[in-house]
């Protein structure tokens, strides 16, 4: 078993970037709703965001944990053997957005990524 190399004497203490952790599932979903408007859990199951259940993630994590708002709008599609199915498209409100910009961030940091430069609303 190769034993990695010991660290530097004096040398920075800042992650390296085969030190950063993937992103969250909460990461994910919030930022394909800050950067592509919205989503509903069809869109959710699919690359990049992969979460199985947004709608306990938006209720859930969302809502009750951090506290954000949201629109959900029922969109019908059509789903097993053509028979019609309702899935929920949802969409943070412009406020919650820019919360979950500076949320986004703290995560980053937290898992050792550089935070966004989130281009500033006209």
């Amino acid at each position: 078993m190769k034993m990695p190399a010991a660290p530097a004497t004096g040398a920075p203490s800042q992650p390296q970037p085969d030190n950063i952790k993937p992103l969250t599932k909460l990461e994910r979903v919030l930022a394909h709703l800050v950067t592509q408007s919205s989503i509903n859990r069809l869109e959710a199951e699919k690359a990049p965001v992969f979460d199985h259940a947004l709608n306990s993630t938006m209720s859930n994590e969302i809502k009750q944990r951090l506290e954000l708002t949201f629109t959900s709008i029922p969109e019908k599609t059509l789903g097993y053997d053509g028979l019609g199915a309702i899935y929920h498209r949802y969409s943070l409100t412009d406020e919650s957005s820019e919360k979950a910009k500076l949320f986004i961030n703290y995560c980053r940091t937290k898992r050792g990524a550089k935070p966004i430069q989130w281009e500033i609303a006209a």
